[in-house]
């Protein structure tokens, strides 16, 4: 290391440091804010939680733990300073905190590809796609178990790890060829899972505008593999460098990039009805506020929780199907079925509970028409039937009590 390069100045070496920390605050927030806005879109508008919604906060909660990593390592343990100016407590400090770091970079990137899979789980509609997300969703998990025990078993014994002196006996895995590995594992699947779904977009019945902005929100995915591919670029120069305690600090910057736009880009999909109108309009509706005067007017329902609202007042006001009493007015009895002691069906008598009008069982007689039958129960003085609240479809499908009547 040249002493007299600017870059190993003091203020040089504080503004890199520096850098990092602004890097991975402003980053967080970016990520923070995404998972919020879609935690609001996904609990109050749309009004369902699914299990990509939770992959993704698992992921930005370890990625807050990502976060705390980073600012022990600069402020606890002098991240980014040459080995040099670096004591041996700063030293064993910033390879016991990388260590953890490994282990959740790459479990923050896993969640977020995990959000994705199960996404494309729940909209699969060909079983092509949904075998081709199972079995990546699949692979992507297997692959953080091999590099979280990877990463902590390093080393036989772990404190062989950080043992700088070389008095600690067992022995360790090549980390450099591990770790780019590693790297180039989650780059390749970053671009396969981009452009898993290219088909299914295609095949959509959507109008181009809306497929094409589709395919944007996905291209911004692409910016996650490019920080990758940075990231990946200053690994092989820290894992190559005489001094990797300085350029560690390059790495962690591309690795807050990569980490919070995949979070951003993998919630940005979820995010439409937060600037729909008419959505927003709908939960509205159902929190017993009055809607929008832009959308007065619109009775799509799209909300689960009015579907099931709905299903129930059908459900509930309900009405069986009342077998006729004789056949048509001037009809021949030989042409219907006949009837037998057919009770009269059960109604519902001024929306109270369901009760059974009390009318007696008649016979049909196979000699009689319709009209003769209906003339002889008047002659002998049946009692009126009953006024019933019958219910009707209203104009928007509900069931409501019509004015009563006499049957």
């Amino acid at each position: 290391m040249d002493r007299t390069d600017p870059k190993y100045a003091p203020a040089a070496i504080m503004a890199r440091q520096n850098t990092m920390i602004a890097v991975t605050v402003a980053m967080t927030l970016v990520g923070a804010v995404a998972v919020g806005l879609r935690v609001f879109t996904r609990a109050y508008i749309v009004g369902t939680m699914w299990a990509d919604d939770w992959a993704m906060i698992a992921a930005l909660f370890f990625a807050f733990g990502y976060a705390l990593e980073v600012l022990i390592e600069a402020k606890s343990f002098n991240a980014g300073f040459s080995g040099k100016d670096l004591s041996p407590h700063d030293m064993v400090g910033l390879i016991k905190v990388t260590i953890a770091v490994v282990v959740t970079y790459k479990l923050v990137l896993t969640l977020a590809k995990v959000s994705i899979l199960l996404f494309y789980l729940r909209i699969a509609v060909r079983p092509s796609f949904e075998k081709l997300s199972r079995w990546t969703l699949i692979v992507v998990v297997l692959f953080q178990v091999v590099v979280t025990f990877g990463t902590i078993g390093q080393c036989v014994p772990i404190e062989k790890a950080w043992d700088l002196t070389g008095t600690v006996k067992g022995r360790c895995i090549n980390t450099n060829i591990f770790y780019r590995f590693a790297s180039i594992f989650h780059i390749v699947t970053d671009v396969w899972i981009l452009l898993l779904p290219t088909k299914l977009v295609l095949s959509i019945p959507r109008p181009l505008k809306e497929k094409l902005a589709l395919f944007g929100v996905f291209g911004l995915g692409f910016i996650t593999v490019t920080a990758a591919g940075f990231r990946l670029q200053f690994l092989i120069i820290f894992t190559r460098s005489a001094d990797p305690f300085f350029e560690i600090v390059p790495i962690h910057i591309w690795s807050m990039v990569e980490v919070h736009v995949g979070i951003l880009c993998a919630s940005a999909p979820t995010l439409r009805p937060l600037f729909s109108r008419a959505q927003r309009s709908r939960t509205k509706a159902v929190n017993g506020h009055p809607p929008d005067s832009e959308t007065r007017g619109i009775t799509t329902v799209t909300s689960g929780t009015i579907a099931v609202a709905i299903g129930a007042t059908i459900r509930g006001s309900y009405r069986p199907p009342v077998p006729p009493k004789s056949p048509s007015y001037g009809g021949s009895i030989e042409s219907s079925p006949t009837y037998a002691h057919v009770p009269s069906p059960a109604y519902r008598n001024n929306l109270s509970p369901m009760v059974v009008d009390a009318a007696p069982s008649r016979i049909v007689r196979q000699d009689k028409t319709a009209f003769e039958l209906d003339l002889e129960r008047n002659r002998a003085g049946d009692p009126a039937p009953r006024r019933l609240a019958l219910l009707k479809r209203d104009e928007n499908g509900l069931f409501r009590p019509e004015a009563a009547y006499r049957a």
